[in-house]
């Protein structure tokens, strides 16, 4: 739950509409801003973020004000600049003590313009998936965790499942998120061959990968697929669930994915990185920063817990068998 005098903000509307953002700071608690890349309602990525955050600030005496740049849904430069400077002016009205800035969008379009500036305010990141040298981190004002996904423990849960698996393709969109992700994979040395990484932009693009690759793989992996749009000409993003059951579809392979809604999408298994424990750990650098530490204490790090995702419904239509032994390990179970 919120202390009293703590809200929310959801960038909903574009920045014309968004002139009101509150009134400024005023004395009292240190105040801790929580700046997303993305919307609110993501359920098992934000909302579990901030879990994690509210978790590590229990009992500290700070005001804490969330604000979403909402850029997962509104793609364009435009809406992601507005939404960076939207925040920068949050920074300066409400004066805060330590910002928390997550995922990679709210480093580029935000946290990286006060890289090396005289602190405070502190800057702490979470849910970095990019080299943070590219944002200007670490700096004197800036620490934070790293999001590096389990890709080798995902395809040995992958392989616990189905051993037979050798033939990989990987799947993802096309996104600030997913492209560190495919440059990560190529420096692993992996139990499988991958056979090709495709980032189709358009639903098109989809399932003409689909096609191209029946027959060629028996395995598929997936990253974030939350970009991709109906067409060149229609903007709308296609639900996860739809893409996921074009791939169940047309190839009926065993899916592995890394990202946090992977089974409730229909994946056979994942193994994500746990957002709440993301949130937690840039809450518990923010509390120890309001007691008077500062990001130089702080080494640049991953979080390593992995959340084991499965559904037995998708098991069951591909006649997969999956080891008990997975199953009383896992976080979420879609039956």
């Amino acid at each position: 739950m919120h202390r009293a005098g703590s809200w929310r903000i959801c960038f909903v509307f574009f920045l014309p509409l968004l002139m009101a953002v509150g009134p400024p700071a005023s004395t009292g608690p240190a105040t801790v801003l929580v700046v997303h890349s993305y919307h609110r309602d993501q359920r098992e990525h934000v909302a579990e973020m901030d879990k994690g955050i509210e978790e590590a600030l229990v009992g500290v005496d700070c005001r804490r004000r969330f604000f979403y740049m909402d850029t997962k849904r509104q793609t364009s430069e435009a809406w992601k600049q507005a939404a960076g400077e939207q925040a920068r002016r949050i920074v300066a009205e409400e004066r805060p003590r330590v910002v928390i800035a997550m995922d990679d969008n709210a480093q580029q379009y935000f946290a990286r313009h006060y890289a090396g500036a005289a602190g405070p305010p502190w800057f702490v990141f979470g849910g970095v998936n990019a080299d943070p040298a590219r944002y200007g981190f670490p700096a004197a004002n800036v620490t934070g965790v790293l999001e590096r996904p389990n890709v080798s423990e995902s395809i040995e849960l992958l392989l616990r499942i189905r051993p037979g698996a050798s033939r990989l393709l990987v799947m993802a969109d096309k996104s600030e998120t997913t492209d560190p992700l495919i440059a990560f994979c190529k420096t692993l040395t992996l139990p499988v061959a991958v056979v090709a990484y495709e980032q189709p932009l358009t639903l098109e693009d989809w399932q003409a990968a689909i096609e191209r690759h029946r027959g060629r793989v028996d395995a598929v992996l997936l990253y974030v697929i939350r970009t991709i749009v109906r067409s060149a000409a229609d903007p709308t993003k296609v639900p996860e669930r739809e893409l996921v059951r074009l791939l169940n579809d047309g190839l009926a392979l065993p899916t592995v994915g890394l990202y946090d809604s992977a089974a409730e999408s229909g994946v056979l298994c994942g193994l994500s990185v746990s957002m709440r424990e993301q949130g937690r750990a840039t809450g518990q650098i923010a509390r120890a920063l309001l007691a008077g530490g500062t990001p130089a204490d702080f080494p640049i790090a991953p979080t390593d817990r992995g959340r084991i995702q499965l559904n037995l419904r998708t098991a069951e239509r591909l006649g997969i068998q999956i080891p008990y032994t997975v199953i009383k390990r896992a976080e979420v179970v879609i039956r």
